[in-house]
């Protein structure tokens, strides 16, 4: 693996501690705001982790149609985002939004412009 390739890795790692990090949050905050801690949507909330989790596995292992996905579902987030930021809700409410949308923003970066992960992906998928 080349010094381009190796910087990649140490992105992508990044990018995914992020993401797990931001998710994490919202849930945790999520359940802490509402006055009785809803089963079925803590629930709905680890599945969705875990799937996040699952897909990010195979993006680091190499897999197109993973890549493909992530990318696609970091766009629904930014979208969501952008449009929670437009809402009329005060400032402070508004900056996990903001550093949530900025998280998926360079994550979609990453997985499609970055020159380190497509060296990083193409040394995963030669071998």
């Amino acid at each position: 693996m080349n010094e381009l390739a190796h910087k990649g890795k140490i992105m992508t790692i990044r990018v995914f501690a992020s993401m797990l990090l931001i998710s994490i949050y919202t849930i945790v905050t999520y359940n802490i705001v509402v006055p009785n801690v809803e089963t079925k949507k803590l629930i709905q909330q680890i599945v969705r982790f875990s799937f996040t989790v699952l897909i990010m596995y195979f993006v680091f292992q190499g897999k197109t149609w993973a890549k493909n996905l992530m990318s696609f579902l970091c766009g629904l987030a930014i979208v969501g985002g952008l449009i929670s930021i437009f809402t009329p809700i005060t400032f402070v409410q508004k900056i996990p939004l903001i550093v949530m949308t900025l998280i998926y923003s360079f994550a979609l970066y990453h997985f499609n412009f970055s020159q380190s992960f497509k060296e990083y992906f193409n040394h995963l998928t030669k071998q």
